[in-house]
């Protein structure tokens, strides 16, 4: 049961001043991979369109599988889940990261620091995480901006 939640906002999509309030970082032609991670060699390379970009919210930790999937609504104040300490957790936390990256990705699950871990989902974070692709957004940006 995956206890994760990504969303995707494409970056066109955002309200108007969004883009420049956030000053987003330019996505490399080549991502730059900066890891000593051990990752797996996925079994179908992905090919990722760096045309468009999208901002990515990832919600981990959740206790039970979100109430929500990818591609749906979500209200202001809509509960998607509640805090867990899945994965390699010692506490119980909400775990939110922001990244840019290209448009159009889809991550059936992620996972790498867990015995259970399949190679895809250790390929799936690998990728997020540290091949370059996905650049790291401070998530506070996304509440200082005014509306």
């Amino acid at each position: 049961m995956e206890r994760e939640l990504l969303l995707e906002i494409g970056c066109e999509e955002l309200p108007a001043g969004w883009l420049e309030a956030l000053d987003l970082p330019s996505l490399p032609a080549t991502p730059v991979k900066r890891t000593a991670l051990t990752c797996p060699t996925p079994a179908a390379p992905s090919i990722l369109n760096f045309e468009k970009h999208s901002l990515y919210l990832l919600y981990a930790h959740m206790l039970e599988a979100p109430s929500l999937t990818p591609g749906e609504s979500l209200g202001c104040g809509q509960v998607i889940g509640a805090i867990g300490s899945s994965g390699n957790a010692l506490n119980p936390h909400l775990h939110l990261e922001v990244r840019l990256g290209p448009a159009g990705v889809r991550f059936p699950g992620m996972a790498h620091y867990d015995t259970s871990a399949s190679p895809e989902e250790m390929s799936a974070y690998c990728q997020w995480r540290v091949s370059g692709a996905f650049l790291p957004i401070d998530p506070l940006l996304l509440f200082q901006i005014k509306p």
